[in-house]
């Protein structure tokens, strides 16, 4: 077992040891990427200015513990995005996934059953209240439900954002046709399901195989490769849907050129992606769960997206993010911090989260220091 380097962390030294390079936690780590499958920049990605300083090195993969390698990530003196170089090949990259979340069949909500305890049955009853609600506002038939969800949802602010980001603030059916969707970089196809389920006809694209067969499984339209196999569907879509994506191409200018393509005149991008520039960062440095080297390439603060966007042809419109996704993540780094291998689930300590409350109240209300941005953006 690999010797812990740093301190645990408790809410007092949350702050204070967060500034040195995280333990060397990752099983491979010490193996190094083939130098054959690597490149390198000498430029931000972004706009291409050669300018830039040492964010952080030796980085590695202390998250999903699949990726070899150490890496250095640079922080452009231009447009402030973060950025990984040397940086795995396009070609080579598929080895930083062996180990991915959407490699399994996404997680099917459980009810309780009679007899169960109480705790079964108050998250069955809680369940109801939101699937009550994404009922009526997407003409839904989600299981199980009650009739006064859709009433008590809408007023608890917190829990409506959280929905609403779930389902990526995609509007209801007209009952006049179907609309088309388009998921790039789709996984497992969770997202779609839930698309599918609201009556949208639905697409997905995603370059890795394991997801695709996993989707694809599920009854799901899904093509296995780049966006660029789509160049045939011009103006096809209403909504194009990028969750988590742009930070992991190799070229995130002429994803976004393409997505524009796809969409139909006033059609919607909705995107969202790592906030090199978020409260979490700042406060977690190193062991920020946003950084995922070498799976994620550039980082972009708020101004340098918006300012891409605009160049490719939308209009953009950021959104406020979620305050209990802001607690996860604020959860999830510390327990990268702390060498845990269950970097999702929240600590149990209630001083800790009051502390990740907190965190995430503070940057609630300033978009530019929120962990992920959000942005619809319109053709």
């Amino acid at each position: 077992m690999l010797e812990q380097h740093t301190p645990r962390l408790t809410p007092s030294t949350l702050r204070t040891s967060m500034t040195s390079p995280p333990p060397n936690t990752s099983p491979l780590s010490d193996t190094e990427w083939d130098a054959n499958e690597l490149e390198t920049l000498g430029h931000c990605p972004i706009c291409q200015s050669a300018a830039r300083t040492v964010l952080y090195d030796n980085l590695t993969d202390t998250l999903f513990r699949c990726a070899p390698g150490r890496w250095t990530l640079h922080a452009c003196n231009g447009c402030g995005t973060a950025y990984l170089d040397p940086r795995p090949s396009a070609t080579s990259i598929g080895k930083a996934y062996a180990n991915y979340y959407t490699h399994s069949e996404p997680a099917q909500p459980t009810s309780a059953k009679d007899g169960a305890d109480w705790r079964s049955a108050l998250r069955t009853f809680a369940r109801a209240n939101l699937n009550s609600y994404r009922n009526a506002r997407w003409q839904m038939a989600l299981t199980p439900s009650n009739t006064w969800g859709r009433y008590v949802v809408p007023l608890v602010l917190p829990v409506r954002s959280l929905i609403e980001q779930q389902m990526r603030h995609m509007p209801s059916q007209p009952p006049d046709r179907q609309g088309r969707l388009l998921d790039v970089g789709c996984g497992n196809g969770a997202f779609l399901k839930m698309a599918q389920a609201a009556g949208w006809s639905v697409q997905g694209i995603d370059f890795d195989p394991i997801a695709v067969a996993e989707a694809r499984r599920q009854g799901l339209a899904v093509d296995l490769g780049g966006i660029d196999q789509l160049a045939d569907q011009a103006q096809t879509y209403d909504w194009i849907t990028c969750s988590h994506v742009l930070e992991h191409v190799h070229d995130p200018q002429e994803l976004l050129h393409s997505m524009h393509r796809l969409l139909r005149p006033c059609g919607t991008l909705w995107l969202q992606t790592p906030n090199i520039d978020s409260i979490g960062h700042k406060t977690y440095g190193p062991y920020w769960r946003g950084l995922e080297p070498p799976r994620h390439l550039a980082l972009m603060p708020l101004k340098a997206l918006c300012s891409t966007l605009k160049k490719v042809g939308f209009k953009t419109r950021p959104l406020r993010f979620p305050l209990f996704t802001a607690m996860a993540i604020h959860a999830a780094s510390g327990a990268i911090h702390n060498d845990e291998e269950n970097a999702i689930a929240l600590p149990h300590s209630r001083t800790l989260r009051l502390r990740f409350l907190l965190l995430a109240l503070q940057q609630h209300w300033r978009l530019r220091d929120a962990e992920f941005h959000t942005v619809i953006a319109t053709r």
